[in-house]
């Protein structure tokens, strides 16, 4: 009668080795955005509340106000 061979099989306990990545993969994984990882995006309503202040600094104009919220996104994005 035939046995079969004793498998032996790795403790598991062990630390696994890092699988390859690909660079589409690494790209995925590492922000391209200038501003950096750890400066996030501003929040609408951070936007919304200076745009408004912007707009009252200039006298409440009448318009859609799209100057303001563009010119507040560019502030809250670029920081000084």
């Amino acid at each position: 009668m035939a046995t079969k061979p004793n498998r032996v099989t790795p403790p598991t306990t062990r630390p696994t080795a890092p699988r390859p990545t690909t660079p589409a993969e690494a790209a995925d994984k590492v922000s391209l955005n200038p501003k950096g990882p750890h400066r996030p995006t501003p929040s609408e309503e951070e936007i919304r509340a200076r745009a408004y202040f912007l707009w009252e600094q200039a006298g409440c104009p009448e318009g859609d106000g799209l100057r303001f919220w563009l010119e507040a996104e560019k502030e809250l994005s670029n920081p000084r």
